[in-house]
């Protein structure tokens, strides 16, 4: 039995939920403005709510006329005047339908004064009060009605043509037998006169004020539009302007090392005295320039690794490798650096040191050199200390730590920044383009690695890179989308 009801209760609110829902869509869409400017759409937006409101109105007060007071149709009556009203409202929404929001807010207001001469004279006619009570009122409305949706210097009219229609229809359009006792018209007219006075001006400045402040805000967002657009546009050319710095620079510095490789080689094939002897000052200043040309290099290599990874182009080729043969030998091939400065380089292979890990020998190579060569450059006395261990058989992690000069606190956020050295005086007592540990982090972030720092001035550093190692994956895949097998 319940169940029956409730089935009965669904089988009732489905249709009506249905024709609410149709009704709620068809009110939001007609309450939506379709002007493009925010003045025009505030206007558009109040008279088709204005509308929707007076139409509702005029259909309950049409009813109430016709069955509750049962009011009888004449050529002046109020069902005709609703009627009047219908037609009325009719002409203002096709008006805001074309978009002719001007016209329509003449027609709203002309319907305004009207209806509330409408209102006094059948109110009059029938000897009733309420037309004495309800026209004031609705002439009070046109100057607000011509505020929201008309141009400002047409308040001030309005409100003298509502005074001398609502004058008219009190001294022009006199009805023998209405007489309400302490209403005389002098007495109806001189309130209503002076509150129209004082309401239009008192509009009339409000919306100038509302005006000005539009036209500030409009202007401002234009400004605010305009540098958005010069900033995207800055960015854009900043962006073509630093694709094109680096591509400039790969292709320069590929193509000075072509013939810097060529006077390395030359000048090896003299000093290994394949073009004859030379005396101690000449091999001297040929040794000078073997150690300045690979010097610059050294420079090149580093500003091209650097271009090829700002421009995307550095690709992984990942490999089975052994990371203790690997870090042992490179680490040999610095020893002489380290030599020519009378300072020490340990090196330590914890047990847990994995024995094959998945990476770029290149790349790993080249961050060891970076680091290491970076230690001893800025250790002075001691030495530097190597450390690989591992995580979980799957993580290689090698610490560099020497006891060299140290970095502040507040210059280790931005020593991976390129061309960046501690300070100034550092940059001229030590050579350097201040590239290297920017290159490193770069090659550590491309390897899906990490690397960090702990320093004090004056004792020394420590940098720690943690890579990771076999991987599960049976595929090799580069960085750049290209798939290899070792």
């Amino acid at each position: 039995m319940y169940l029956y009801n409730f089935d009965r209760l669904g089988q009732v609110n489905g249709p009506v939920s249905k024709a609410f829902g149709i009704f709620k869509t068809s009110a939001v869409e007609w309450l939506t403005p379709r002007a493009v400017d925010r003045d025009e759409a505030f206007r558009e937006r109040f008279l088709r709510a204005v509308l929707a409101l007076l139409v509702s109105l005029t259909v309950a007060s049409l009813i109430v006329s016709g069955v509750v007071f049962h009011d009888e149709w004449r050529l002046l009556s109020f069902p005709t005047l609703h009627l009047f009203f219908l037609a009325s409202c009719y002409l203002i929404g096709l008006a805001v339908v074309k978009n002719r929001l001007v016209l329509a807010g003449w027609l709203m207001v002309l319907l305004a004064m009207a209806g509330a001469c409408g209102v006094i004279i059948l109110s009059r006619q029938n000897g009733s009060v309420a037309g004495a009570f309800l026209g004031p009122p609705i002439f009070l409305m046109v100057p607000i009605v011509a505020a929201l949706v008309l141009p400002q210097d047409r308040i001030i009219l309005l409100a003298v043509l509502s005074i001398a229609m609502y004058s008219l229809f009190q001294f022009v359009l006199p009805v023998s037998d209405f007489e309400v006792e302490g209403l005389s018209p002098q007495f109806m007219i001189v309130p209503v006169m002076l509150v129209l006075v004082f309401e239009g001006f008192l509009l009339r400045r409000l919306r100038r004020e509302f005006d000005d402040r539009l036209a500030e805000m409009q202007k401002s967002m234009t400004e605010i539009e305009h540098a958005k657009q010069q900033a995207e546009a800055a960015r854009l050319r900043a962006e073509e302007a630093d694709s094109a710095k680096s591509q400039f620079l790969a292709n320069v510095s590929h193509e000075l090392r072509t013939p810097l490789n060529a006077i390395i080689g030359y000048d090896e094939a003299m000093l290994a005295g394949m073009v004859g002897e030379f005396t101690p000052q000449q091999i001297k200043l040929l040794g000078i320039m073997q150690h300045s040309s690979r010097r610059l290099l050294t420079l090149i290599n580093d500003i091209l690794d650097l271009s090829k990874i700002e421009a995307g182009s550095m690709a992984v080729y990942l490999t089975k490798l052994d990371p203790a043969r690997t870090v042992r030998e490179t680490v040999d091939s610095l020893c002489g650096l380290a030599e020519e400065k009378a300072i020490y380089v340990r090196t330590f292979f914890d047990e847990s040191t994995p024995a094959t890990i998945l990476s770029d020998k290149n790349k790993l190579e080249q961050i060891i050199v970076n680091l290491l060569s970076n230690a001893i450059k800025f250790t002075e006395h001691g030495g530097v200390t190597i450390k690989v261990s591992g995580e979980a058989d799957k993580t290689l992690v090698i610490e560099i730590t020497d006891t060299g000069i140290g970095i502040p606190d507040d210059a280790q956020s931005s020593i991976f920044d390129p061309f960046r050295q501690v300070d100034g005086s550092l940059k001229r007592k030590y050579s350097g383009t201040g590239l290297g540990l920017s290159i490193t982090k770069r090659l550590v972030e491309a390897l899906e690695g990490t690397i960090s720092i702990k320093s004090q001035v004056g004792i020394g550093s420590t940098f720690t890179v943690v890579l990771p190692g076999l991987r599960d994956s049976t595929d090799l895949v580069s960085t750049n989308g290209h798939t290899n097998r070792p």
